[in-house]
């Protein structure tokens, strides 16, 4: 399981998913090894799966002349719908050097239907050099100031409430592994900021990058 080698650029991201209850045992086939962990609330025990890296759902969008060029890989996204409760696990990769993610601005921390619904988020992140860093943004409403947080290589950032993206300073590439759990469902519904939602019009390929987090 596994076919990374010095990084999360080196090669494509494989998992599994281990219901409640049952147990699980890493064995290290290498010298060292990362692993990341997500999980969810849900009632029900679902079936263990693995997921290799031809399942991977791939969703490239933005632009170099916007600043939001990025790549998504759901490891736990479409495909596996029904299968493990509301959790949504992917990783996000800015393209290039410098740049922003998230943008226009969205949050997720109201159930709203069909503008928005409920989903807690956390993200870890890494840069390339690893002595990179960046920006987390984090506005709890509309046209207020809000906070700022540097992040570096390893940092994790909890997002319960309000409008958050990212970005990477110049010069940069940016990655972050972020874990979703709904709070009524698995699909993920984001409600952008009012100020900035005409741009939806202006990024390549976003709203179908938007509809892949089901």
């Amino acid at each position: 399981m596994g076919g990374r080698g010095v990084d999360v650029w080196d090669g494509e991201p494989e998992g599994v998913y281990v219901p409640t209850g049952l147990e699980a045992r890493f064995t290290c086939l290498s010298d060292e090894a990362e692993v990341f962990i997500a999980g969810a609330k849900f009632d029900e025990v679902l079936e263990p799966f693995a997921v290799r890296h031809d399942e991977i759902d791939l969703v490239q969008y933005g632009s170099d002349d916007t600043k939001t060029h990025r790549k998504i890989k759901h490891i736990l996204g479409q495909k596996q719908h029904g299968r493990v409760g509301r959790l949504l696990v992917s990783e996000l990769f800015t393209v290039g050097a410098g740049g922003w993610s998230g943008f226009p601005s969205h949050k997720h921390d109201t159930n709203q239907l069909p503008i928005e619904t409920r989903h807690d988020e956390t993200y870890n992140f890494r840069f390339k050099p690893d002595y990179g860093s960046g920006l987390q943004m984090l506005q709890r409403e509309d046209n207020e100031v809000g906070d700022a947080y540097h992040i570096m290589n390893g940092s994790t950032v909890c997002i319960d409430k309000g409008y958050h993206p990212c970005c990477a300073l110049p010069g940069y590439e940016m990655y972050y592994f972020t874990i979703l759990g709904g709070l009524t469902q698995r699909s993920l519904v984001q409600n952008f900021q009012e100020t900035h939602k005409e741009q939806l019009h202006t990024i390549p390929g976003i709203l179908d990058m938007v509809a892949k987090f089901k």
